[in-house]
């Protein structure tokens, strides 16, 4: 499983097995990091929670692992990073991913959930979470159990310094990472006031927030946006070398309202986009980019004021 893995170019590996921890010996150039997936149970729900941990080095005691706020609670005090698998497939709501904290992370894509049965996105879920306060990490992992089309779907980009499983585990807990099924990420700047990313390519640009909230781009639409006279929209499209750039504002910039969008598109499909303004967000504000194959990018949310 490492060589496979290896061979595709991942260079951070924890292999998560139900209720039993995998040890590998030291590979060159590899970071193995433990990990387990435990089935769980709130005391006060007959919901079933998959949580997986990342970076133990033995598994919870079974009094501990059987109660899902004590097997968080656990996870939190010994640093271990954790997160809910596949609410989508486990037919969790978002009102059961709400009602639960302690946990650093949700399982927006799963890679095995949706070549099995067509339920591996949970975004919903997680944004219900997210509006109700609880805010986490969005993780998109495999789950693969042949190997054949299970897997090579769902990976995770992680920001460190030095490769090593110390700065891995750190680069976990802060949220330096963002997840991916294909698009991936050059540039990125998330704060108030402030977008900026620069991808290998991608068709659709989402911001979602808290509430009736958040924005939205498509390569379509700005086409569309470009033969239209009746919107408070202004934009401008022009030929460069090597493809296009444009320049789209909404709003009314003597008001102090207005939102300023430029970019680049090369081969049709954004490859830089630029959100400057007060977009319309509440409680959090995170991005997702999307290729024409349904192939996606999840940045991980920023608290923003309402």
């Amino acid at each position: 499983m490492v060589a496979f893995y290896e061979s595709a170019g991942y260079r951070v590996i924890s292999i998560t097995d139900h209720g039993k921890i995998t040890r590998l010996r030291r590979e060159e150039g590899i970071v193995y990091i433990p990990g387990i997936e435990i089935e769980t149970r709130l005391r006060s729900s007959a919901a079933s929670y998959h949580v997986v941990l990342i970076g133990l080095d033995s598994p919870p005691p079974r009094a501990i692992a059987s109660d899902l706020e004590k097997l968080l609670e656990w996870a939190r005090d010994a640093r271990i990073f954790a997160f809910i698998a596949h609410p989508y497939w486990s037919s969790l709501s978002g009102e059961d991913l709400a009602k639960v904290s302690g946990y650093q992370g949700v399982e927006v894509y799963n890679y095995g959930c949706e070549v099995e049965i067509s339920r591996g996105y949970s975004g919903p879920h997680w944004d219900y979470a997210l509006s109700r306060g609880v805010i986490s990490y969005g993780l998109a992992v495999d789950d693969a159990h042949n190997y054949v089309v299970d897997a090579l779907g769902g990976w995770v980009e992680i920001d460190v310094k030095e490769l090593d499983e110390e700065e891995v585990m750190k680069a976990l807990m802060e949220g330096k990472f963002y997840s991916s099924s294909g698009v991936r990420l050059e540039h990125l700047e998330l704060r108030e006031g402030l977008i900026h990313v620069k991808t290998n390519g991608a068709k659709v640009f989402k911001v979602l927030s808290a509430g009736a909230r958040g924005a939205y781009l498509s390569v379509e639409l700005l086409e569309r946006l470009c033969k239209s006279d009746n919107l408070p929209v202004s934009v401008e499209m022009w030929e460069e070398e090597g493809g296009k750039g444009f320049r789209l504002e909404v709003g009314r910039e003597t008001a102090g309202s207005s939102v300023k969008v430029t970019g680049r598109l090369v081969n049709g499909r954004f490859v830089e986009l630029r959100v400057e303004g007060r977009l319309p967000l509440r409680r959090y504000a995170r991005l997702e980019l999307v290729d024409e194959l349904g192939r996606a990018a999840w940045v991980n949310p920023v608290k923003v004021r309402t």
